[in-house]
């Protein structure tokens, strides 16, 4: 039998660790898939040895999860060039207050959703100009403009209603109109979002402005360098977020009877969660995944409808499930954290 030698050592240690990095790589990627189906389980469980009715729960789940998955999917676009956008949920509700006031002076779905996706993507726009062209902070940037949407927001509610925006007062009563037909479907609904996250994610992996934007967010530097110009690609990520927030103030005037100062609230760190529940790093870069905010919406929706049903009759659930987001939200960044721990490259 012939003596190891020092290379063959040095060489087998390597493969050695090259199999651990491999094997933690393939178990990270099957947790968020693996979380949603355990929140699920929990979920379904509650509502059957409970008593609860599992369709409306249901339905108020997949609500949950689209309102998120809509800007969550688009927010992914800024957040793989090594962005962040701290504004969006703010952004969502000006654009919902809009698009709210002008289907009530007009009757109009289709110039509802017109509204909703222009502001949305005008604000956007903003935000990206402020970033890229004008070189301001991104974090300072993203705290200003959350704090002057919000104040818009609320001054063209309060303009319009001090209460509120109804939403139901140009709803058509007819059964027969598309509105309740087809819009108004949950499973449509469902089904706009599927096909949103598809293309998001057909961009996002097939197209060369992806891969300009994973390349952005692994090395700016280098990507400077190849000649890749970053303001054109932060313009075109700011505008499918645009898109994605759009749609997502469209449904959620559709689904909620009446806009309100309160109405979104909490939705830009819901979109933080599903983000990192969905396995993508927020810090960007090749390992970014258009898909991990459809994944990761599903997963928040069921675990806080799950922690609802649980603690129905306690005082301290919402705080409870606050606590219960944060401790999954920093297992999640660890065990992703784990998997980048490596001397291999990412690719």
């Amino acid at each position: 039998m012939e003596p190891i030698t020092k290379p063959d050592a040095l060489r087998e240690g390597q493969q050695r660790k090259l199999r651990q990095a491999l094997l933690m790589k393939r178990l990270v990627n099957v947790i968020p898939i693996t979380g949603t189906l355990v929140l699920a389980i929990l979920f379904f469980s509650i509502c059957i040895l409970r008593g609860y009715d599992v369709q409306s729960n249901l339905e108020v789940v997949i609500k949950r999860a689209m309102i998120v998955g809509f800007l969550a999917t688009g927010a992914s676009f800024i957040f793989a060039i090594g962005s962040f956008d701290l504004s969006l949920g703010a952004n969502m509700l000006v654009s919902a207050a809009l698009g709210a006031a002008v289907y009530n002076w007009t009757g109009s779905l289709l110039l509802m959703l017109a509204v909703c996706l222009v502001v949305c993507v005008l604000l956007s726009l903003l935000n990206a100009s402020l970033a890229s062209v004008f070189n301001l902070p991104v974090f300072v940037m993203t705290i200003a403009m959350m704090s002057v949407f919000s104040a818009l927001a609320s001054l063209i509610i309060s303009n319009v209603d001090a209460g509120g925006i109804d939403t139901r007062l140009s709803r058509p009563s007819n059964p027969d109109n598309v509105f309740y037909q087809v819009i108004g479907n949950i499973w449509f609904q469902l089904l706009v979002l599927a096909v949103f996250v598809l293309l998001c994610g057909f961009l996002f992996n097939f197209m060369k402005m992806g891969r300009r934007q994973k390349f952005i967010g692994g090395n700016p530097v280098c990507a400077r360098l190849t000649g890749i110009a970053p303001t054109g690609v932060t313009i075109f990520s700011f505008t499918i977020a645009g898109l994605g927030i759009g749609l997502a103030a469209f449904f959620t005037i559709l689904q909620d009877v009446s806009i309100s100062a309160s109405s979104g609230g909490g939705v830009g760190m819901n979109m933080l969660i599903a983000i990192v529940f969905g396995g993508m790093a927020i810090s960007g870069g090749p390992r970014s995944k258009a898909l991990a905010a459809f994944t990761g919406g599903f997963s928040m929706a069921f675990l806080d409808q799950f922690m609802t049903l649980l603690l129905l009759e306690s005082n301290t659930g919402s705080a409870v499930t606050q606590v219960v987001k944060a401790v999954l939200f920093l297992t999640v960044v660890t065990l992703l954290s784990l998997s980048y721990r490596t001397r291999l490259l990412p690719r």
